[in-house]
């Protein structure tokens, strides 16, 4: 008996190990499979949350350089309008010499060089009464102005700068004689488009 006992209690003792091994390794599996799944989890919420904060890093620096640009665009058009009027000045002159001397000839040379450069679409000298009397385009000679243009641009006592629609711009400056007003220099003038 005590042969079948012992080989009983050696049998009951595998069966433990076993169980018990059995046991180990169904415990170290799921912690294994718990631990591989958390570090799962941890991995992409860290990805996750650096996809969102590179994302709003990137939205940020774009709608900055909107503002930037923005800004640029609108100091660059007020530096270019301020050389218009300024611009204007000594073609003013030149103008009034030559309409002082009578020479219409000059005048139309003066406005067809003008729209030779890029961006101004055409130059016009309007008389007193809103007729044109000599243009860049020589199909609005004689014309009045209004038939083109707002006539209220050519109310000013100084050089102006009137937005006619989108980028288009009509500057409008009086030319002064030796008697006062003799006419109306007009430009229109086509702003670079933005980007």
């Amino acid at each position: 008996m005590k042969k079948q006992e012992l080989h009983f209690m050696s049998i009951t003792r595998e069966k433990l190990n076993k169980t018990h091994h059995s046991q180990e390794s169904t415990v170290s599996i799921s912690t294994f499979v718990i631990t591989l799944s958390a570090a799962i989890i941890i991995i992409f919420s860290l990805w996750a949350s650096k996809s969102i904060e590179s994302r709003s890093i990137s939205l940020e620096s774009k709608k900055e350089n909107q503002e930037l640009r923005k800004k640029l665009s609108a100091k660059l058009d007020s530096t270019l309008k301020n050389q218009l009027l300024v611009f204007t000045k000594p073609l003013v002159w030149a103008i009034r010499n030559k309409l002082v001397e009578g020479d219409m000839k000059s005048v139309n040379m003066y406005l067809g060089q003008f729209v030779t450069d890029q961006n101004f679409k055409e130059v016009s000298v309007i008389n007193n009464n809103g007729l044109i009397i000599a243009s860049s385009k020589k199909t609005e000679i004689g014309h009045f102005y209004s038939t083109f243009y707002n006539r209220n641009f050519l109310s000013t006592d100084s050089a102006r700068l009137n937005i006619q629609r989108g980028n288009d711009v009509i500057i409008t400056s009086p030319v002064f004689g030796r008697n006062g007003r003799m006419a109306t220099l007009s430009i229109h003038y086509l702003m670079p488009g933005k980007e």
